[in-house]
């Protein structure tokens, strides 16, 4: 899957039917990346290229705080986090120990991690020496073979400042996977509301009222007569709803070519040339999931583009 940076550093997907060269423009002012969103395929581990590419990715999500480490609690914990210490000094090569500042490195941004760095060091000079006869390849499988069995791996995480929802803290971990929409504790992890992807009806962005507010989006979910919403603050809005646009529109409508989606706020008259960088500058943000009311919506916008 490729997604694309935008100049406002917005990063979004790349749908199948979207034409690769309409985000590339000749400023340079957009990125394009590989990267694995949907995890639904089995993983094979044939050549280095694919062992690097995981890897790379779910190192990146792991360091960012993007996958989530159960928090077991007491020594288990901590040896979890000293064995991905030591399975990134040895997927570079190195065979000596690591220092305390290069296992610092190693660490997630996780809360009280940081006060358990000498502890976590001292159980990581014990996998260091259990593992040495591990390759780099070899190193980097087992690191993604561990983040694989973790009850939340294959999510996409966000942390969301404020979410509408009773009983819902703020801020909110929201996790995007096969299962629907989870909403965790940002400190225990225990789930307190989820809704299912089937249940999901439509969805919008909405811009802030205010310079310095943050955007948010609006999820219309359950009994189609008579939805329930729920609003979540963030500053990736608009990442959130095209990541779960195309997370319901791969895993619930495959029939699907399209997941349009409608900012609540008036639409401008684009400035830039070709209907991709067009409909960027409106923000895409609704998704139903209804195929005829889709198909209903996409003429709409088509129009309004033309």
């Amino acid at each position: 899957m490729q997604k694309e940076t935008q100049p406002d550093g917005m990063v979004r997907p790349l749908h199948p039917e979207e034409y690769l060269f309409d985000f590339l423009l000749d400023d340079g002012s957009i990125s394009l990346s590989f990267w694995r969103v949907l995890w639904e395929k089995p993983l094979f581990f044939r050549n280095d290229l694919f062992v690097d590419f995981h890897y790379q990715q779910l190192l990146e999500e792991y360091l960012h705080g993007k996958i989530i480490i159960p928090r077991a609690g007491g020594t288990s914990s901590v040896q979890q986090i000293a064995e991905l210490a030591a399975l990134q000094h040895l997927a570079q090569g190195l065979k000596d120990q690591p220092s305390l500042p290069e296992v610092k490195q190693y660490l997630p941004p996780q809360d009280g991690l940081a006060s358990k760095a000498q502890e976590i060091q001292s159980f990581c000079h014990n996998q260091v020496d259990a593992m040495q006869s591990l390759s780099p390849k070899d190193a980097k499988i087992r690191f993604i073979e561990f983040l694989r069995n973790l009850p939340l791996f294959g999510s996409n995480t966000f942390l969301v400042q404020k979410v509408s929802q009773h009983g819902c803290p703020s801020p909110c971990l929201v996790c995007l996977n096969k299962e629907g929409v989870l909403f965790l504790h940002p400190k225990t992890q225990e789930q307190v509301f989820n809704i299912a992807l089937e249940k999901i009806q439509s969805m919008r962005t909405i811009r802030p009222k205010k310079e310095g507010k943050i955007p948010a989006i609006e999820i219309h979910f359950g009994n189609a007569g008579k939805p329930q919403n729920i609003l979540l603050h963030l500053k990736e809005a608009k990442e959130l709803c095209h990541m779960l646009a195309l997370t319901i529109e791969e895993l619930t409508q495959p029939s699907l070519t399209t997941s349009d989606c409608a900012q609540s706020a008036p639409l401008e008259k684009p400035a830039t040339k070709g209907k991709i960088q067009q409909k960027d500058t409106r923000s895409l943000t609704s998704l139903p999931l209804n195929g005829s009311h889709l198909a209903a919506q996409k003429n709409r916008w088509t129009q309004s583009l033309e």
